[in-house]
């Protein structure tokens, strides 16, 4: 049985991975699709290619990149190309993927939440209604007042919208529209 060809830059994402993840063990289950197990959690990534555009697409249902504060080494992962010149081009035009969101965009997520966490104690986010790789909705509630946020990652700005359609008290709208205005203000510092 022949070794499983894989595409050079799934191959050295997989690799950068699973060096990073103690005790990892990895498999490559097809040309395209590789997958990290780290004890009972499994990432999956798969290449996926359209015309010139490619894509690394990465399950990973546990957070374990999250939490192993692997989302940065992914964002300058073409640092981790050495010599190799036409790898490092590769790695630098990839679009990465994690869960449904662009790297940028997962860490513009993480902003937001922590963002309303630290504007007040009221907020509390609920859930994530909707993904796509450069921006999401979200559920949060202000007291007991649910509002939807939705955040997208445009190349010059992040754009930052709170639906308060549902609340009745104009007090509260006011409030949570004041912070989301900050919410922008600080992404685009931050990420732009």
């Amino acid at each position: 049985m022949s070794e499983i060809e894989q595409h050079p830059v799934l191959e050295h994402i997989v690799n950068v991975l699973s060096k990073a993840i103690v005790d990892s063990k990895t498999e490559k289950k097809s040309e395209k699709t590789a997958v990290i197990k780290d004890g009972n959690s499994i990432i999956q990534l798969d290449y996926l290619a359209d015309g010139d555009e490619l894509t690394i697409w990465i399950t990973d249902k546990n957070e374990i990149l999250f939490s192993e504060d692997l989302l940065e080494e992914l964002q300058d992962i073409d640092t981790t190309a050495g010599s190799n010149a036409s790898l490092k081009t590769a790695l630098q035009n990839a679009t990465i993927v994690v869960n449904e969101l662009t790297i940028e965009t997962k860490f513009i997520f993480q902003a937001v939440k922590e963002s309303f966490d630290t504007l007040s104690t009221s907020y509390e986010f609920i859930k994530t209604i909707k993904k796509q790789e450069n921006g999401f909705t979200t559920q949060f509630k202000f007291g007991d007042n649910k509002f939807e946020l939705t955040v997208i990652n445009e190349p010059a700005e992040v754009k930052v919208e709170a639906n308060c359609d549902d609340i009745k008290n104009s007090k509260v709208v006011d409030t949570i529209k004041a912070d989301t205005t900050k919410v922008y203000t600080a992404l685009n510092q931050l990420f732009k």
